[in-house]
């Protein structure tokens, strides 16, 4: 019945904070946010002088309150970045709109309210609780394991047509064939917005299982059954358009690691930038685009890309004459005869913001998908993009490029992708020493964990519970006990090794723990006599075993520092600055404060303008090490 509409969308704000009570807050979020998006019915309700009230409203509205009620201290934690100016920029267009153009106002707040709701609010979520990299891969295992339910029913709908919204919620949609049988909807909008969905998550668990972050889900092996499954459900959807992204996401991705150079992603961002910018200068002709297609492929599809094109002319030149902030909403933006007849079909999101809320509108929503992929790009080089934490961020990164480039044909809004994007904005602002000291893929336990990794030895598991002890116990400030769970874990690693040296993860285990104990004797606020030494043996046996991984010249460097070898210091941090081009403020405050120590005052100085430089550009958030390391270089050359 169609009462079964408003019942649901009303209906999953209670759920929300129910799954806040009876779920870890992780697993909450995120069912929270897949639940509604892929089962909640693809319509709304009217709200007098407000936007319609739809499934992004009901995320919002439910993950916002539950968010306040029951994680309040998550608003307390969250630091704003520099790359968060185009979620809050692009939030207030619509009130800027509005107001330049003489709307008032309250239509300019009604304006800026529904997109709060629709990329505000969602992005926030993200930056709320994806802090972490066990958050931010449940929330990639999330979608993978939605598009794997999802499976069934598009098969279901492939045979019979789109039924199940009608069924369910009586929503009534046309039957959309295409190559010879349906394409299922499920309970997205549209056939089209489906095949996006499935191709962004086939792209994930394509890269998780890369990864190796990704190797059995429901007890099947994933890279045998589920991804050859889930891929395979992708490509019968018959968005060719979809299709085409995927293997563009795929290669890619593949180039990136397997060149070692970001070019690839590089390319992949500006696409949008570039298109943009040649359709609003007029700078390109696409008929031999036309031409080409009609002739190789579809003239059908041909035909309706060439209308896009000329609805786009139309809408791009009445966007010009109000370049800034647009023409605002009520339909201003688009082109009428003097009878009122409507000329225009709007497609693209890209032409729609130019036209209502201008450039400021168009790039600064831009920015908020695009905005954490390109300082991503920027800070780790494409030879790390195959490890799970940094290949995770990766894949989001290529995701969020593409749907950008999605947008420039359609219109399809989506409260996962901008919690995707509030997700990787978190993870970078927590700096380069995110990836050191946040080891939560390997110390969750498999209860939080949606996927499940390839069983480890018992010698693993019990190392694993010593390290998230290791990380309780360094956030409670007790770091001599840290430092005796480190030693554990250490010491059950090193026996496995000798039992078992071709064991993978207890190899890499190992290596991080000697990181991440040795970063902990160097930054501890009270060190005892001989942490500083045992800091710095414990780096250069981790540099020895890995001497092409740079955060263990990291923390070497500073472990140097810290014990008073300048000369070694300065040659680590220049090390894995080499290593890693997008340098990090550790390495360069430790030079400061070496070069300073060392009498080279203006190389000195140099180094501690750039390490402040960088803390700031991260927002400016407090960081005792970064901080003392400062501190430190300062007093060094005051004296």
């Amino acid at each position: 019945m169609a009462i079964l509409v408003p019942i649901a969308l009303i209906g999953w704000i209670p759920v929300s904070l129910i799954l806040f009570t009876i779920l870890p807050r992780r697993v909450a979020v995120v069912t929270m946010l897949l639940g509604a998006w892929l089962f909640l019915p693809a319509s709304g309700i009217k709200l007098g002088g407000l936007p319609d009230y739809t499934k992004t409203g009901a995320v919002s509205y439910g993950g916002l309150l539950a968010s306040l009620i029951f994680t309040p201290e998550r608003f307390q934690r969250l630091r704003w970045s520099i790359v968060d100016l185009g979620a809050l920029l692009y939030c207030s267009a619509g009130f800027l709109a509005s107001v330049a153009n003489g709307l008032g106002p309250y239509d300019g707040l009604s304006s800026a309210f529904g997109t709060v709701v629709t990329w505000g609010i969602p992005y926030l979520l993200g930056r709320l609780h994806l802090d972490s990299a066990a958050d931010f891969r449940a929330l990639l295992v999330a979608m993978v394991v939605g598009a794997v339910i999802y499976i069934p029913l598009c098969c279901l709908e492939m045979v019979i047509g789109p039924i199940l919204a009608s069924k369910v919620y009586s929503l009534t949609f046309w039957d959309d064939v295409r190559l010879g049988g349906y394409r299922p909807r499920v309970f997205l909008y549209k056939g089209l917005e489906l095949g996006l969905w499935m191709s962004f998550a086939s792209l994930t668990g394509i890269w998780l299982w890369r990864c190796g972050s990704l190797r059995r889900l429901f007890g099947l092996p994933f890279g045998a059954v589920v991804l050859p499954a889930l891929v395979v459900t992708t490509i019968l959807c018959r968005a060719s358009g979809a299709i085409l992204l995927l293997g563009v996401g795929v290669l890619v991705l593949w180039l990136s690691s397997r060149l070692g150079r970001r070019l690839p992603m590089i390319l992949l961002i500006a696409t949008t930038f570039l298109y943009i910018g040649v359709r609003v200068s007029d700078s390109w002709d696409y008929q031999g685009l036309i031409t080409f297609l009609a002739k190789n492929f579809d003239p059908k599809r041909a035909q309706s890309l060439e209308f896009r094109f000329q609805n786009e002319d139309l809408l791009i030149a009445r966007a010009v004459q109000q370049p800034v902030f647009g023409w605002g909403g009520w339909g201003r933006s688009r082109v009428y005869t003097e009878s009122g007849k409507d000329l225009t079909i709007t497609d693209g999101l890209w032409v729609i913001l130019l036209g209502s809320s201008g450039c400021v509108g168009l790039f600064s929503f831009v920015s908020l998908l695009l905005g954490p992929a390109i300082l991503f790009v920027k800070r780790y080089p494409a030879r790390r993009w195959t490890e799970p934490d940094v290949g995770e961020m990766a894949v989001v990164s290529c995701f969020l490029g593409l749907y950008s480039i999605d947008c420039l044909l359609n219109a399809f809004p989506n409260a996962v992708y901008a919690v995707a994007a509030g997700g990787l904005a978190s993870r970078l602002a927590a700096g380069a020493r995110a990836l050191v000291d946040d080891r939560e893929h390997i110390a969750s336990s498999e209860d939080d964990r949606p996927g499940e990794p390839a069983e480890a030895s018992v010698e693993v598991r019990l190392a694993e519970r010593y390290i998230a002890m290791a990380r309780t116990s360094r956030i409670a400030g007790a770091c001599d006990e840290a430092a005796a769970a480190r030693r554990h874990a250490l010491e059950l690693l090193v026996g496995r090794l000798d039992v078992d040296p071709s064991d993978g993860v207890a190899a890499r285990m190992r290596l991080d723990c000697l990181n991440d104990l040795g970063w902990l004797l160097a930054t501890r606020p009270d060190p005892g006599p001989n942490d500083r030494a045992a800091a710095a043996e414990l780096a250069r046996e981790a540099v020895a075993i890995a001497p092409e991984e740079p955060t263990y010249w990291n923390t070497l460097a500073l472990a140097l520092c810290r014990a008073g070898d300048e000369a070694g210091a300065l040659a680590a941090a220049r090390r894995s600055m080499e290593l890693d081009a997008s340098w990090n403020g550790y390495d360069m405050a430790v030079l400061a404060l070496g070069e300073a120590r060392m009498g080279r005052r203006d190389e000195a100085a140099r180094w501690l303008v750039e390490a402040s430089r960088w803390r700031d550009e991260r927002g400016g958030a407090p960081d005792p090490t970064l901080d003392a390391l400062v501190r430190d270089a300062e007093a060094a050359l005051a004296s």
